[in-house]
């Protein structure tokens, strides 16, 4: 499991560790990549306009949008709280 979170500054650097992850991972506004142990990251409001294209336009086939994190140590766990909010 991941424990370490790796902030980098520009897409260059980022994009070095996205390409050798088989998923990114998108949560807005970030960008995650593991690498090994390690998690990439790096915020997307931090970088000019034409870098976050360039990333998105790069990493386009691998990247998955997360529309919400739910924190379970199991499924059993994750399937009641789930429940509990419907």
């Amino acid at each position: 499991m991941v424990q370490e979170f790796f902030e980098v500054e520009d897409f260059m650097t980022f994009k070095l560790a996205a390409q050798q992850s088989p998923l990114i991972i998108r949560k807005d506004p970030y960008l995650f990549a593991q690498y090994y142990s390690g998690m990439f990251y790096i915020d997307l409001v931090k970088l000019e306009q034409e870098d976050v294209k360039a990333l998105f336009e790069i990493l386009r086939g691998k990247t998955i949008i997360v529309k919400n994190i739910v924190k379970a140590s199991s499924i059993s766990e994750f399937i009641g709280g789930i429940e509990k909010t419907k």
